[in-house]
């Protein structure tokens, strides 16, 4: 079985989309469920879930959104490969840029924690990773503009207006991850209409994301996201091609939406 980081880190990417323009699409209070499974020879296994949510904090006297990302393996997986692993962010509450980003992952035997300081007046994140029980490391990296951690890139892109592009329009962003600044795009691919099991027929918008390129995920847009077309912008399902197969994620539930989901 993939380790659910590799899954909860494609469901970060997965998420980049939404409506630009618009007052932001989301409020604190706001919790999103995602089911993760993966195709094993033909045959869908559930993996695990990933739960996402905002809470309204205040981080060294700014107000700030704290987006926070949970994910865990199911508990008949815990005796072989038990995951938990935490993404949180405080942005700013008007421009959403980031201002501390962190990640504790723990997956089997395997532990580390990332924590990442964002000082806009030096121009620098000045970064700390401990790796199990490897020495502790420091480091900075320079903070282009218009830069955003993972989380943060995930509820600013839900500002993205895709009823102003045609049909293979991409839209640039800029990405955080890994010590590493990334300059990718979205594809604009049009509408669709997703039938969810529980939530019935639901207008999407549809785009692919260019990848990161890495150990698990083939290289180009071979990723795809369904998106709720409505003033929520949010994800309702995501399918992408890994190096081994195919994962795919699906809204299993959601709370403290700003807006009924469809309108």
């Amino acid at each position: 079985m993939l380790p659910l980081k590799i899954y909860l880190s494609a469901l970060l990417v997965f998420l980049f989309c939404a409506a630009y323009g618009q007052d932001k699409p989301f409020k604190a209070g706001e919790s999103l469920k995602y089911s993760i499974g993966y195709q094993l020879m033909g045959v869908w296994v559930g993996a695990g879930d990933v739960t996402f949510t905002i809470e309204e904090e205040e981080l060294w006297g700014k107000d700030c959104y704290k987006f926070t990302g949970f994910g865990t393996t199911y508990a008949r997986y815990d005796w072989f490969f038990k995951v938990r692993d935490t993404y949180s962010t405080y942005a700013d509450q008007n421009d959403l840029r980031p201002y501390r980003f962190t990640r504790d992952v723990s997956e089997g035997g395997f532990y580390y924690r990332e924590d990442n300081i964002y000082r806009y007046s030096d121009s620098l994140v000045y970064s700390v990773l401990k790796v199990k029980e490897k020495p502790l490391q420091l480091d900075t990296f320079p903070l282009r503009e218009n830069s955003f951690d993972v989380l943060s890139l995930v509820y600013e892109s839900r500002s993205i207006d895709f009823d102003s592009k045609r049909i293979g329009d991409r839209i640039s962003v800029r990405m955080v991850i890994d010590r590493e600044t990334h300059d990718i795009f979205l594809r604009y691919l049009g509408t669709d209409t997703y039938d969810h099991d529980d939530f019935g027929e639901i207008e999407c918008y549809i785009f692919s994301p260019l990848l990161v390129v890495g150990s698990i995920f083939k290289a180009g847009e071979g990723m795809k996201v369904w998106v709720s077309k409505d003033r929520n912008r949010i994800p309702i399902y995501i399918e992408s091609e890994i190096r081994v197969g195919t994962i795919r994620s699906e809204l299993l539930e959601y709370s403290g939406l700003k807006f009924p989901l469809g309108s």
